[in-house]
């Protein structure tokens, strides 16, 4: 994988620039958008300590609340592409040595663009991340223990060893861990360890409670070494449905988007906005996941099938 350089963007003011087009692509999720905003801003302006020139963030929540959206939506801004994203499966570095697991993952990113017409580089020469890069360590609950101490170490360093024996930095670079860990207590579904009683959106002190938590169970899984190199955790909530409104609409936008280059368009009538929103709140500890199938079953399908049958014509 090619991470290219991130695109000059010029605004009058970068950070908000940034955040006004991830919040086009992510609904219900402030705290996670503002946290990537701040992180890509410090980065792109070279305001950070070489040593550590990097962010790192944990993103906890149930499946379908869009933390690997969120991760997406940032590689699209940044280099057009929303596959230009490092994926690292935590499950994958439960080897012996987890440091050289997880450097072999990342081996294909750093490759690519090293190497030149003169070939590749030296032995001594260390090979950094392309600017900007991506990383996701996903489904952090299946890493072992020795896994979270090499994670730590990796985060705190932000050098590795590649499997060819060149030595790397992780420089300029945005690692985002993320986990289910706490699903059933964010969905609130199970008994609420160290409350007193069931979680209450109504309560004001319930996302600071829901914060402490999944921030102790995550200490108490992960390590505290690994926990103490984070810039952020952030806790994605379940989503409700005015969240799925905005994603479903922002979902047809984007088909119409497409349509347009068949010179047609489609346009969503308040019956069929209620039907699909009904199969999408049937389960909400799914997320968004019901809603996208049924966008997929019942508008993207027909119309595919229209489409490719020639039973549409342009205009």
């Amino acid at each position: 994988m090619h991470l290219a350089p991130v695109r000059s963007t010029r605004t009058t003011v970068f950070s908000d620039a940034i955040k006004t087009e991830l919040e086009k692509e992510v609904a219900g999720q402030t705290l996670a958008v503002n946290t990537v905003v701040r992180g890509v801003t410090r980065l792109a302006s070279g305001f950070t300590p070489r040593e550590r020139s990097m962010c790192a963030y944990m993103f906890m929540g149930p499946p379908g609340t869009g933390k690997s959206h969120v991760i997406q939506a940032l590689a699209r801004l940044l280099h057009g592409d929303t596959q230009r994203v490092a994926i690292v499966d935590a499950g994958e570095l439960a080897r012996s040595d987890p440091t050289a697991a997880f450097a072999a993952q990342l081996a294909p990113v750093v490759s690519a663009p090293m190497v030149s017409n003169a070939g590749p580089p030296p032995p001594g020469v260390s090979l950094d991340l392309p600017p900007l890069s991506i990383i996701q360590v996903e489904f952090l609950e299946r890493a072992t223990t020795e896994a979270c101490t090499a994670l730590a170490s990796i985060l705190e360093t932000g050098r590795l060893t590649y499997p060819d024996g060149r030595r790397g930095i992780l420089r300029n670079c945005m690692v985002f861990l993320t986990s289910r860990l706490c699903c059933r207590e964010i969905l609130d579904e199970a008994p609420q360890i160290g409350f007193s009683g069931a979680l209450n959106e109504d309560d004001g002190d319930y996302e600071d409670r829901l914060y402490k938590l999944c921030y102790e169970e995550a200490v108490q899984k992960f390590g505290g070494d690994l926990m103490g190199q984070l810039d952020r955790f952030v806790v994605f909530h379940r989503l409700q449905e005015e969240h799925l409104t905005a994603i479903l609409d922002r979902r047809f936008a984007r088909l119409n988007q497409w349509l347009g280059t068949h010179r047609f368009q489609c346009e969503l009538q308040p019956l069929a906005r209620e039907f699909l929103l009904e199969r999408g709140l049937r389960d909400l500890h799914l997320g968004a996941r019901d809603l996208l199938r049924a966008h997929q079953q019942f508008v993207e399908f027909p119309v595919a099938d229209l489409l490719i049958s020639g039973r549409i014509q342009a205009g």
